[in-house]
């Protein structure tokens, strides 16, 4: 694992989110994946089994590439799922269908708070690691 600020965040959020996916599949099981069955909340956000995945996935991913011994790759996934997240928000609260599939409810669902919290924070963390570590190779004469 590198040691830029991002891919201490990248573990944290991406462990974090598979958590999230996996204790999501513990709340609405396996059945009915496919019928984008709604109805399940987890701490008053609405979940099903598209939303697990996606969770699942985007922690798999951060931490993936968080784990990386290059900062810039870490640095990278961090600022892209937070880019992510943020997209999410805006597709969350435009429309109460956009994101049916993922068990989301319009503007109203909390979990729109919550990807917008962590979008914003991801994309943070991501250039404020990134300016450090420029700023690292300049003092080392790398760039």
């Amino acid at each position: 694992m590198g040691g830029s600020l991002a891919a201490k965040v990248g573990v944290a959020f991406g462990a974090f989110y598979v958590a999230i996916g996996v204790i999501g599949f513990a709340v609405t099981g396996f059945g009915g994946a496919l019928t984008g069955e709604q109805g399940h909340e987890l701490l008053g956000i609405s979940i099903n089994q598209f939303h697990n995945i996606a969770h699942l996935g985007i922690g798999a991913f951060l931490l993936i590439m968080s784990l990386q011994k290059n900062d810039a790759a870490a640095e990278g996934a961090v600022m892209g799922v937070g880019l992510f997240y943020v997209v999410a928000f805006v597709l969350g609260v435009m429309n109460s269908d956009n994101l049916t599939i993922l068990g989301m409810r319009g503007e109203g669902d909390p979990a729109n708070f919550f990807h917008l919290l962590s979008g914003v924070t991801l994309l943070l963390v991501g250039l404020l690691s990134s300016a450090a570590t420029a700023s690292q190779a300049k003092k080392r004469g790398l760039a």
